[in-house]
């Protein structure tokens, strides 16, 4: 009974070790946007990339959060399918999202003109779930 115990306990120990390497070393990079739909629906393409350097796969289960273009918020992201993440590699994964605003339009015809000026900032301010971990995320990309 006492080494059913103690076998018990090392693998309960080496599980959760497993999760807390994995819960440090994995980076959600936010890769960029591009805008797809027309006029009348348009939608946001977002890419993500999922690092993970461990020898450990694991699940996205969601990606939560909301997309920001020039300091305005133009979409809510929403994403609850499970993508497996491969170990030792970057898994690529693109979410569809739609603009949330009812002037989007407007809002994507002035960013459209604006890039011809300057370059549209978008950040992505959220949350993935990883095998049950929360990872924040915080990024900007340039288009």
């Amino acid at each position: 009974m006492r080494n059913v115990l103690l076998v018990g306990g090392v693998i309960l120990a080496v599980y959760l070790l497993g999760r807390r390497r994995l819960a440090g070393n994995i980076k959600v990079l936010f890769r960029g946007v591009s805008f797809t739909g027309g006029l009348k629906r348009p939608q946001f393409l977002l890419r993500f990339g999922i690092q993970n350097p461990t020898d450990r796969g694991a699940v996205l289960q969601s990606l939560v959060g909301q997309v920001d273009a020039n300091g305005r918020t133009v979409a809510d992201v929403q994403s609850f399918d499970a993508v497996q993440i491969i170990p030792n590699q970057e898994t690529r994964v693109t979410i569809t999202a739609t603009p949330a605003a009812v002037g989007i339009i407007q809002t994507l015809a002035q960013f459209i003109r604006a890039k011809e000026r300057q370059p549209v900032t978008v950040a992505f301010n959220g949350t993935a779930n990883v095998d049950g971990i929360n990872i924040p995320i915080s990024q900007t990309a340039t288009l």
